[in-house]
């Protein structure tokens, strides 16, 4: 704060005819103060700072103050932003704009970090052709490559689509390999079912291994967890075995199975721990089954519940139309549905625990958490 320093209580109260009083104004000899510029230290013996705009300078050289001047006023005490041996920045915090200048201020000219993990996201299928492709009948546009790259940067990570690969498991193999040259995880779409077109899995077990073949989740059942060995080493590094998820064909199926298994990994990459996704009581709007064999992922879309006897639930849910390949019920969706496996019949008006989509509109301002 530009203005004066001063010693509190060294101004004395007088009227404008310099009889005492309590009211003010309150004035100082010429040697009761030190102009102060703002970030300047405190001279010696002053305590106080009194702004500028309240300081009058008289023609004998005395400061009059319009107002009262309390020991520490616009002053910050020594430690005040960060004090001695007081952690900064913990690991495995993601850097924002704010924290380079906290630790610019507190004197690092340099910050260890690691770097944005990079994410080969590979299409595969003689049927799949690249956005803005003309279509004849029986092919499909790619739009898995770029949801998942958005999904990627969501999580951190720098999002490297390559070519759509042909049914092929030479050609699915080499892109892969040469990939993992330079990713920290391969993303491998579609081929990793049971079908005569599905190469995937022994692709994984040719160049790397083969993991986990199928998962107790619907949809997404079909995703493989492995791993790829590059024939290369990466720069001066050794050659070491890079991750690979097979995600499922099917848009619902890939969102799933990557936030499942690459949300984690990736955070795991990043030095973190994964994000919170908070789940809330919403009221379910019909009758429900599913299969108890599975890990039940439902997108369901939310709407105000009318007033009632639950004032916790301000939500219904109302499940989508069943299919995996159909994107709109990922569009319409406010919240997932996890259903544990073991659970299968669910009746309208239960309560059940959704969790909202990132970015999606809600209405669960008022619910409760889970």
């Amino acid at each position: 704060m530009d203005g004066i320093a001063v010693r509190a209580g060294a101004a004395v109260p007088r009227d404008h005819e310099g009889v005492s009083s309590r009211s003010g104004p309150w004035r100082l000899g010429p040697a009761d103060f030190v102009w102060i510029d703002t970030g300047e230290p405190m001279p010696p013996g002053t305590d106080t700072v009194v702004e500028s705009e309240r300081v009058h300078i008289g023609a004998d050289g005395s400061a009059r103050i319009s107002g009262p001047a309390p020991r520490g006023l616009n002053v910050r005490p020594v430690g005040e932003d960060f004090a001695t041996g007081q952690l900064l920045i913990p690991a495995g915090h993601r850097l924002r704009p704010v924290d380079l200048a906290a630790a610019a201020a507190a004197g690092h000219v340099t910050l260890d970090v690691v770097h944005r993990p990079v994410v080969a996201i590979i299409p595969t299928g003689d049927e799949i052709r690249p956005i803005g492709s003309a279509l004849h009948p029986g092919q499909v546009t790619d739009s898995n490559s770029p949801m998942l790259a958005a999904q990627v940067t969501e999580s951190g990570g720098t999002p490297v689509v390559g070519d759509v690969q042909p049914d092929d498991p030479a050609a699915i193999a080499a892109a892969v390999t040469h990939a993992a040259r330079d990713a920290d995880l391969v993303l491998l779409i579609a081929g990793s079912s049971s079908g005569h077109r599905d190469h995937a899995p022994g692709v994984l077990a040719e160049i790397g291994g083969l993991v986990v073949r199928g998962v107790a989740v619907r949809p997404g059942h079909p995703a493989l967890l492995g791993y790829a060995r590059p024939p290369e080493p990466r720069g001066r590094q050794a050659a070491r075995a890079v991750p690979v998820i097979g995600i499922p064909g099917y848009p619902l199926a890939a969102v799933v199975i990557f936030e499942l298994f690459a949300v984690p990994l990736l955070a795991a990459l990043q030095g973190c721990k994964p994000p919170v996704r908070p789940r809330h009581r919403a009221q379910l709007a019909c009758d429900w089954t599913s299969s108890p064999d599975v890990e039940d992922w439902v997108p369901v879309s939310l709407a105000p519940r009318p007033a009632g006897p639950e004032p916790a639930v301000a939500a219904l849910a109302t499940p989508g139309r069943r299919g995996a390949g159909a994107i709109s019920r990922l569009v319409r969706a406010d919240a997932w549905w996890p259903i544990p496996i073991g659970q299968a019949t669910f009746s309208a008006g239960e309560q059940i625990d959704v969790q909202p989509i990132p970015g999606a509109p809600t209405v669960l301002g008022g619910l409760t958490g889970a």
